[in-house]
């Protein structure tokens, strides 16, 4: 599992985020050394590390026997845009597109979401309005997260992509390729190894003694969930189980309960969700049918949303790194816009899995770093 940041990082962080947010303006001093120590219970070395960090992004400025003053941001004409068509449908971007803005600001670059015109669930429509009102507003660069759950996914998201590199647009695509694994396309990708992912959820369930997996998923599911069951698959050949073993269900009808019936009914006894809102829903029609969740049934999810640890039993889930995510991807449209011939990045960032209730053997159960 996932070690937590050194705490100068974590500091680091925090004043480079209150800078951002104007709690402190250019021309303002720091609090003084010793004032971070007492105010972060932190000694001073790690103080001095986290300001050296702010001082090498040229945030801040110090000189001896004066203190550290903020910088003025620097001004360099960027401009990019985010092109996320299912924004309110994944609850991961949200803060993935806040961090973006806030490391992208650091660096003088300004990132704008275009306005959301109302095309009902038209998707289609709806992304090429996105597409169009960037192209209009001239970025040089767009944060694209493929469309998915549209007629020929690949045909069509790769027309945006053309649209947008025709209008001399650089791509930072973010969370998924818009290829089917293993093809890639020749764009950067930031997000997490998804194979990973499903591996660490399905070890810990058969390290926590599990004999009959399920992975559970909505009907058409995303490349990444199927890459996530991959993961799992792995997980089962490294435990000398057959991959076969793993039992897939897909809910194309919207009828969780009839799951959690069958998954009862097969001796599941643990099960592995597409992600958090499925685990959730997944969960309450299991407790439903009087199944004792973890005793007799373990169950996990992945995204670690807000209400993960507020469901009546508090969800195990795979916490992906928003924020490292976004301050990923902003450096890597800098670094495309500024140097466009450069060799393709392919990012994959590590998550952590928070174990709950849901899934926990006695006195296993964390809280979420």
């Amino acid at each position: 599992m996932k070690e937590p940041q050194p705490k100068y990082l974590r500091v680091h962080k925090e004043i480079r985020r209150q800078i951002h947010n104007q709690q402190y303006l250019p021309g303002d001093l720091l609090p003084t050394e010793a004032e971070l120590c007492a105010r972060y219970e932190a000694s001073r070395p790690t103080i001095a590390r986290a300001l050296k960090l702010l001082t090498d992004e040229k945030l801040v400025h110090r000189k001896a026997g004066f203190g550290t003053q903020v910088l003025a941001p620097r001004k360099t004409g960027l401009l990019a845009g985010l092109l996320i068509p299912q924004l309110s449908e994944t609850e991961i971007f949200e803060p993935i597109c806040s961090s973006i803005a806030e490391a992208a600001g650091i660096e003088g670059m300004r990132v704008i979401r275009p306005s959301e015109l109302n095309f009902g669930d038209d998707l289609r429509k709806h992304t090429e309005s996105l597409t169009s009102q960037l192209i209009s507003a001239r970025v040089r660069g767009v944060f694209f997260a493929p469309a998915e759950h549209v007629d020929d996914p690949t045909e069509f998201n790769l027309e945006i992509i053309e649209r947008l590199s025709g209008a001399g647009i650089q791509v930072v695509l973010l969370d998924r390729d818009i290829h089917r694994w293993p093809r890639q396309t020749p764009f950067d990708l930031i997000g997490i190894d998804n194979i990973e992912a499903g591996y660490v959820v399905a070890t810990h369930l058969l390290d926590g003694g599990c004999r009959r997996l399920a992975f559970v998923t909505r009907g058409n599911p995303a490349m990444t969930v199927q890459l996530r069951r991959m993961g799992c698959r792995e997980a089962l050949i490294q435990h000398g189980r057959q991959p076969g073993e793993l039992m897939s269900v897909e809910d194309g009808q919207g009828d969780l309960g009839k799951v959690a019936k069958e998954l009862l009914e097969q001796g599941v006894d643990g099960v592995i969700c597409a992600n958090d809102a499925t685990a959730s829903l997944l969960l309450r029609n299991l407790l439903d049918r009087g199944a004792k969740v973890p005793k007799e049934i373990k169950v996990c999810g992945f995204d670690d949303v807000k209400y993960a640890s507020l469901v009546s039993v508090p969800l195990t889930s795979y916490q992906q790194p928003c924020f490292d995510i976004g301050r990923t991807a902003a450096g890597a449209m800098i670094h495309r816009i500024k140097h466009p011939d450069a060799p393709v990045q392919r990012i994959a960032l590590q998550g952590q899995l928070v174990v709950r209730e849901s899934s926990s053997s006695e006195g296993e159960a964390q809280a979420p770093r």
